[in-house]
């Protein structure tokens, strides 16, 4: 498995990772937003976001196929005390669990300068609560937030060496 830097031609891949992903993740609990993800515009938008500045995205890809992807750069709130955010981090559910989740944050915090580094997960989905939690991530109990009506908690981590535990 490789990890590289995303490009344009990346986009559509990209867009299918996130079709596939969103409809394992969230099809039970948001089902309009998941039968509304519109394959080209995704595609544009992650050809977009791969050359965008200040941003980051990067892909797990293994004998030429996209499993997985990473969107990571400033907080998306400017007053946000952390340096850095990781904004998107899904791969295939028949991928999962073989390394490319680990590989990509890995990677995101390797591309970027030090610094506390925040992301957002949905508070229902304890698979994702315990991916981050083992990479290093501690729960900000004071920080919550809705994302299309469901609950979200923040979870930040400080700078230096993140534990990549499998």
């Amino acid at each position: 498995m490789v990890v590289r830097t995303a490009t344009p031609p990346d986009g559509p891949a990209i867009a299918a990772v996130q079709l596939a992903t969103w409809r394992a993740t969230y099809q039970d609990w948001l089902p309009e937003v998941v039968a509304g993800l519109d394959l080209t515009r995704t595609a544009d938008n992650w050809a977009r976001a791969a050359t965008a500045d200040g941003e980051r995205v990067a892909v797990a890809e293994q004998d030429g196929r996209i499993l997985g992807y990473a969107h990571s750069g400033p907080p998306e709130e400017p007053a946000d005390t952390a340096d850095r955010e990781l904004f998107a981090l899904y791969v295939l559910p028949e991928a999962q669990r073989a390394g490319a989740g680990r590989r990509l944050v890995s990677d995101a915090v390797a591309a970027a300068p030090p610094g506390t580094w925040l992301v957002w997960a949905l508070e229902r989905h304890a698979p994702a609560r315990r991916f981050y939690e083992r990479q290093g991530f501690r729960v900000d109990p004071l920080r919550t937030r809705l994302w299309r009506g469901l609950a979200e908690v923040r979870y930040v981590a400080p700078p230096g060496p993140r534990r990549h535990a499998t």
